[in-house]
């Protein structure tokens, strides 16, 4: 039960995103106060620290799958198609989502810790029965 309700609310935290300039938009908490959530400002900025940390690697592997795709793309042109070099340049692309996929729910985990027992449960209240 506790890894179902993690996954809701990695659902609801995944929403919260910063701007260029690391605080967090006023859309992305509209879910936690919908929710009965109140974020006080010593726990905003918080969240602001912890995506601001985890950013520069978010924007990192960003790029490369970017790069990745132009590598596939530019593959996809050629008339003389080398299977084993799209293969491998899908492999490489699945392995840098993996890893984005995982930066993304360390930083949920880190935002979640900020909560009590009680705003989590209205969270998860919230993500079964509202939405």
């Amino acid at each position: 039960m506790k890894k179902i309700i993690i996954i809701a609310l990695l659902f609801v935290l995944s929403s919260l995103y910063a701007e260029d300039n690391f605080y967090i938009n006023d859309n992305s908490l509209k879910v936690l106060h919908n929710a009965g959530v109140e974020i006080n400002k010593e726990q905003r900025k918080n969240i602001d620290l912890i995506v601001k940390k985890y950013m520069p690697y978010v924007k990192q592997l960003l790029l490369e799958i970017k790069d990745i795709e132009s590598k596939l793309n530019n593959e996809y042109k050629k008339t003389d198609v080398n299977l084993n070099t799209i293969k491998e340049l899908i492999f490489e692309k699945k392995t840098k989502e993996a890893d984005f996929d995982y930066i993304i729910m360390s930083c949920d985990l880190d935002i979640l810790e900020l909560f009590s027992n009680s705003d989590i449960k209205r969270i998860k209240y919230y993500i079964i029965f509202k939405k």
